[in-house]
């Protein structure tokens, strides 16, 4: 059969309307060109199976301006179905001139059609395996795939050689006991046992991996055993290092807020106490608004979210339930200052604390105590700080607690584990010091 043109072409369900060729013969190898199935006899094949026409092809399809613009006179062609049936394309020949037996012409386009498709079928899987494979090496979970019989690994993707530290060509010679300090071969081989024996489709368990220089990072796992495509597990890990750092978080600021809801009622106790005694008369209204202001300091806490504050709306913030004190008994002082948002947590609730302990115990708990506060920039051996005092003064004498309470906790470990603060807590019986030292780079926002 001496025809013109021949070709293959395969459809895209994203592009249902249009045709690319992947092969194309015009009395020698051509280039491959997309086209548009509208009006064409592609689109009939497509729909109808085998189609032939041995002449007057643009006669019959007058509005496919490809068969006039190259001179076309006759047309057969098939589509290529997958196994499962599907249209994956189309092969069809091409002739300047009629077909002079269209049977035989339909019969050998018919023949090659078996093969056509096949190839077309494995290329397409092919391009998407290519592209599986392409996501699961970006992929942010960890993936692995290792031997049923060696269990040295065979893939890994990006993210996890990253994240150990190791080459692909040093972890095929790993196994999954290698990277799991929690498991010895024989736990590992005795734990995988009911995925081989087909008892279970998945395993799912938490434990640990260790990284090429040692250190660990926990990580939850989902093991799946595949005996038909070579005898390979494949296993989906993600590390939660984040999540049980944001839980650990979590769990600390509910015991914070715990804390706190008692410190608020501590305050509102104490103010309850000193307006019965300052102002008998007018005791409701005197109470509610001071209620009032504590409820509104709380109020610019959420709001703001802690999002890199000026320093000293930081501090006065925590002082608002004492806002009839401030610039008499209460004087705040230091230069414009930003603090970052981790920053401003943990001087928000040391601040806290000492106000409540100032309410509660120390200088405010008198009606002629006084606080200062005040802030600088300094020098220090280990370079720029920042330099935060809280001095009490006139308050009754103040006394050492015989045991740390939480408040105590959280004002001197808790800053010093955040960003490396130094605080300085003395309990002069005169009146309450304390001095926070903290590194200028991790608290202070430019």
């Amino acid at each position: 059969m001496n025809v013109r043109w021949a070709f293959v072409c395969h459809f895209d369900p994203a592009t249902p309307h249009q045709a690319s060729t992947v092969a194309f013969w015009d009395r020698g190898p051509a280039e491959n060109f997309v086209y548009e199935l509208l009006n064409t006899p592609c689109a009939d094949v497509a729909s109808q199976g085998v189609c032939c026409y041995a002449d007057d092809i643009t006669k019959l399809y007058p509005f496919d301006e490809m068969l006039a613009e190259i001179g076309a006179k006759s047309y057969a062609g098939t589509a290529l179905r997958s196994l499962d049936g599907r249209v994956l394309g189309l092969v069809a020949v091409m002739d300047d001139k009629p077909f002079s037996d269209p049977e035989i012409v339909s019969e050998i386009v018919e023949l090659f059609s078996a093969r056509a498709a096949a190839e077309l079928e494995r290329l397409a899987s092919a391009s998407l395996n290519e592209r599986l494979g392409k996501i699961v090496e970006a992929s942010v979970s960890e993936a692995y795939v290792f031997d049923s019989r060696s269990f040295r690994f065979e893939l890994v993707n990006r993210g996890a050689r990253e994240n150990l530290g190791f080459t692909m060509e040093e972890l095929r010679e790993l196994t999954p006991w290698d990277l799991k300090p929690e498991y010895s071969k024989e736990d590992f081989l005795a734990f995988v046992e009911p995925l081989l024996r087909g008892e279970v489709e998945v395993l799912r368990f938490e434990t640990v991996h260790m990284r090429k220089d040692g250190s660990t990072y926990p990580v939850s796992v989902q093991l799946q055993y595949f005996p038909d495509v070579g005898g390979v597990f494949f296993a989906s890990i993600t590390d939660e290092t984040e999540r049980r750092a944001r839980e650990e978080r979590e769990k600390l600021i509910l015991n914070e807020m715990n804390h706190r809801a008692k410190n608020v009622l501590a305050v509102v106790q104490v103010l309850a106490r000193q307006t019965a005694k300052q102002n008998p008369e007018d005791y409701v209204a005197q109470l509610e608004a001071r209620i009032a202001g504590l409820s509104a300091s709380h109020n610019v806490l959420v709001q703001s979210s802690w999002q890199d504050v000026p320093f000293e709306e930081l501090i006065r913030s925590q002082l608002g339930h004492f806002a009839h004190l401030l610039g008499n008994r209460i004087t705040v002082s230091g230069p414009p200052t930003r603090i970052k948002a981790t920053a401003a947590q943990g001087f928000g609730l040391a601040l806290h604390e000492l106000a409540t302990n100032a309410a509660k115990y120390g200088a405010l708990s008198t009606k002629s105590g006084c606080v200062a506060i005040a802030w600088d920039e300094v020098d220090v051996a280990e370079g720029r700080c920042l330099k935060l005092t809280w001095t009490e003064t006139g308050g009754p004498e103040v006394v050492a607690p015989s045991r740390t309470g939480f408040g105590s906790y959280m004002i001197e470990k808790s800053l010093a584990s955040q960003f490396g603060c130094k605080v300085d807590l003395k309990f002069d019986p005169k009146g309450l010091q304390c001095q926070f030292v903290a590194p200028r780079e991790r608290v202070i926002s430019e």
